[in-house]
């Protein structure tokens, strides 16, 4: 089967959604801006005592099981390590995934997804020149296809949600490919998983005087 390529996977996600009747002092765009980039980034590095909203994983989790996938993560960059790290998975090897997991960004198709911003529904992840065993050596598995999706938040590029198949041996039946509505699927996903961290953020930011004022 051909590739399917999808991207960049839409507009992007407009910066710091606000929730509804609430808005920001006229003249702090520069700074509540910035404070909102320093937070993304401080979140991608794990670097948080909690998440502005944990619940919101719930949407994901239901992106990949009714894409069919046997697992799906989201992956967020930590601009200091140099490196994609999950913070969020589903499957039976989430326990590994989550503590030793990590995709360094010089190498891999997530990585790839990351730096291009273009979305990517893959038949044959093997056959990708780009395609990097890392991350399934360490889980014991072989990945067959993929959907990757970036992820956009706080003015920019943070992430990557994905989803992935397996290849497995002597079974009949089995889902083998992703189809053009588990790419919508997961596209719809994260983006509005995006808007909620954004949301999210502002609100926080409102709410502790994060914007400043410009001099």
């Amino acid at each position: 089967m051909t590739d399917l390529f999808v991207g960049p996977q839409q507009p992007n996600i407009p910066v710091a959604a606000l929730p509804a009747g609430v808005h920001p002092p006229a003249g702090s765009g520069i700074v509540f801006e910035a404070w909102m980039d320093s937070q993304a980034s401080a979140i991608c590095r794990g670097e948080w005592d909690g998440w502005p909203c944990q619940e919101s994983f719930d949407l994901l989790r239901e992106a990949v099981r009714s894409a069919g996938g046997d697992e799906g993560a989201l992956w967020l960059v930590d601009d200091i390590k140099r490196e994609l790290r999950p913070c969020f998975s589903t499957g039976s090897r989430l326990e590994i995934f989550l503590k030793e997991i990590r995709q360094p960004l010089s190498e891999g198709l997530i990585s790839m997804v990351f730096f291009t911003e273009n979305s990517i529904c893959e038949s044959d992840v093997g056959a990708r020149k780009e395609y990097s065993p890392l991350v399934d050596l360490r889980l014991g598995a072989k990945t067959r296809a993929m959907i990757a999706i970036p992820v956009f938040f706080a003015q920019r590029c943070r992430g990557v949600f994905s989803t992935v198949l397996f290849e497995r041996e002597n079974e009949e039946k089995i889902k083998d490919s992703f189809r053009q509505v588990d790419f919508d699927t997961l596209s719809r996903a994260a983006a509005l998983w995006s808007e909620l961290m954004d949301s999210q953020l502002a609100g926080i930011g409102l709410r502790f005087g994060a914007t400043g004022h410009g001099s």
